[in-house]
Order: structure tokens, then sequence, then C-alpha cells
């Protein structure tokens, strides 16, 4: 596991149907839940497009209404800076996270919220 380096390294996230409201996805959807310890799972761009990550998302038998991206740069921002780190699984070689852990769960629930709308801004990626 390793911190990822360019800043501007498109991250991938899979929204689930349940967290899409009408604007787009909710903020849950950039919020990690109690078993992901702390950590948003994400898929690099630097070794897969959008639309093959959503499709192997879904070969595994998981749920996606479609695909959102945000940067390194963006999960950095103050307040309550977030890091990505590479992480790539036995199942997902281009798996990487942001990691939460450190965030009490006011901080955690504000980032979200501004990925949230950093994600909307730059628009759904796939499908």
């Amino acid at each position: 596991m390793s911190k990822i380096d360019d800043v501007d390294e498109v991250q991938f996230r899979q929204i689930n149907p349940s967290w899409l409201e009408d604007d787009g996805p909710s903020r849950l959807a950039f919020l990690p839940t109690k078993k992901d310890d702390g950590k948003l799972s994400l898929d690099r761009s630097s070794t897969t497009t959008a639309k093959d990550a959503f499709e192997d998302f879904k070969a595994l038998g998981l749920n996606s209404s479609g695909v959102y991206g945000l940067t390194p740069d963006e999960f950095s921002k103050q307040p309550s800076p977030v890091e990505c780190h590479g992480s790539p699984l036995e199942n997902n070689p281009h798996h990487s996270h942001a990691d939460f852990s450190e965030l009490s769960n006011g901080q955690r629930k504000a980032k979200s919220q501004e990925l949230r709308r950093l994600a909307i801004a730059r628009g759904k990626l796939h499908p």
C-alpha cells in the first residue's frame, strides 16, 4: 500500500443505486461504512478506465448505477485532508482507497458532503 503521488490521477468511485438522489449521488456514496475500516474503496485511472472499472465491479456481483471520480488533490483539501493509497486486491488489481480513519464522525460527514459536490461538478464518468 503506497500513497498515490499523482495528485491529478482520478480515482473512480462506484455508486450504489441506493445512494442516488435527484441531482446525483448522496454524500453516503463518499463515506466509508463501518465494515470498511475507515477506507473508501476506489479504482485508479492510471491502470483502468471508468468503463472497465464499472464492468469489473458488476462482474463481481456488486451493484453500481455508475462511476464518479475524484482526485487525490480533492481528497487532500482542508479542512480534514484525506490521503489516497494504492491498495490492489486479489480480485481487483486497480483498487485504491481514501483513508478517513483519522477523521472524527463530524469531519467524515463534512468531507463526504464536499466530495459529493466535487464529484457531481465533474459529472458521471460511466455509463
